[in-house]
């Protein structure tokens, strides 16, 4: 990993620690104290946040070492039993889909045309006056939004709507 045996990066439940597998424990520790410091310089009425790892195999011992090293630092860090808890209360339809298969649409959607999707979708190119997108899922517009977009439709909740040009909100 270029000289660097800890990457850190945050998503929208926590952080991921990204460690070379060649990396030893003690230098993926004193790394990630040279980043988050070793005094409680966090807030630690902050919400809960979690923690995954990828790339070093660990013992569950070493991700507890990482988990308490981290909290010393002063981060909320969510414990298993929270997360277990939290992925109990939640439906199979509650959960978000992974939506790496996704749709692209190159081209205008003109007055009186009107586009509907399953999946997310990607247009390139404009919805006119009077055009229409619809999609179950997120729907990114790479140009002028002029007409109607509807995302979420069946029910999924947490989608989105993002358009470069948005005209009339």
């Amino acid at each position: 990993m270029n000289n660097c045996p800890v990457i850190v990066k945050g998503n929208n439940v926590g952080i991921r620690i990204i460690m070379d597998e060649t990396a030893s424990m003690e230098l993926i520790k004193d790394e990630l104290l040279k980043r988050f410091g070793t005094k409680k310089q966090y807030c630690e009425n902050n919400n809960p946040i979690q923690v995954t790892f990828e790339g070093k195999m660990l013992t569950k011992e070493d991700k507890e070492e990482i988990i308490f090293l981290l909290q010393n630092t002063g981060l909320n860090i969510q414990s298993k039993k929270e997360i277990e808890e939290i992925e109990d209360t939640h439906d199979e339809e509650d959960t978000v889909p992974n939506d790496k298969d996704g749709l692209f649409y190159i081209g205008n959607i003109k007055n009186g045309q009107s586009l509907e999707a399953k999946e997310s979708i990607v247009i390139i190119g404009d919805i006119e006056y009077g055009g229409l997108v619809t999609s179950e899922g997120n729907v990114v517009v790479i140009g002028h939004i002029n007409g109607e977009v509807l995302s979420g439709c069946g029910g999924r909740e947490n989608t989105f709507v993002y358009g470069l040009y948005q005209e009339g909100y």
